[in-house]
């Protein structure tokens, strides 16, 4: 019961931090960052982790963020553009892969890149290219990532109030899947210093 009120109210204050908008990327981040670190390993304070995470991933969470923002606002554009059957085949072509291509790298950031973000000291073009490398190298993980949040955003929309618990929940979870993939792309225990706190490769 405690562990599910931390992932809960960890949650909340994800959503919290993020009512500025431009700072989903660092809240999402600080997230993923608690959630694996504090409720997995139990590895430090949820909260002085979450805090943590957000005030360092602040700046690159907020170009990717905008990265994020412009990515919606072509799906949104193209989608409009599809639901009014357009006359011209090739241009609806155009706007259905459009609309295709935006949903899924903006499934892609939210799913992988921020939880990247938390994890490794890259900047944000490198946090990008690394998610498709993500989703290349493990496809089944990477679907199954989009799958999990596309029901989320379902069920937010068919029950608003699921909102308060749904990023909590969403995160944890992903955790199962996630960590797998990134420690493919991390050195052996034996490159690190005896006195580091290699807890993400447990």
């Amino acid at each position: 019961m405690r562990r599910a009120l931390r992932i809960l109210g960890l949650g909340l204050l994800a959503l919290a931090c993020s009512l500025p908008v431009v700072t989903l990327g660092a809240a999402a981040s600080a997230l993923y960052y608690a959630l694996a670190k504090s409720i997995r390993r139990g590895r430090g304070s949820p909260w002085g982790e979450f805090f943590r995470a957000f005030r360092q991933n602040l700046l690159p969470g907020l170009a990717l963020t905008v990265i994020l923002a412009l990515l919606l606002a072509a799906a949104y554009v193209s989608a409009l553009y599809v639901v009014n059957r357009p006359v011209s085949g090739l241009v609806n072509a155009f706007y259905i892969l459009t609309l295709a291509v935006t949903a899924l790298l903006s499934g892609l950031i939210v799913s992988l890149t921020f939880p990247a973000l938390s994890r490794f000291n890259f900047k944000p073009a490198q946090l990008l290219a690394f998610t498709l490398r993500l989703a290349v190298k493990f496809p089944l993980r990477a679907a199954a990532l989009l799958l999990m949040s596309a029901a989320a955003t379902l069920l937010i929309y068919i029950f608003p109030p699921a909102a308060l618990a749904v990023p909590g929940c969403l995160c944890y979870a992903s955790t199962w899947l996630i960590e797998p993939m990134f420690r493919a792309f991390m050195p052996p225990r034996s490159e690190f210093p005896e006195d580091a706190d290699t807890w993400y490769l447990e």
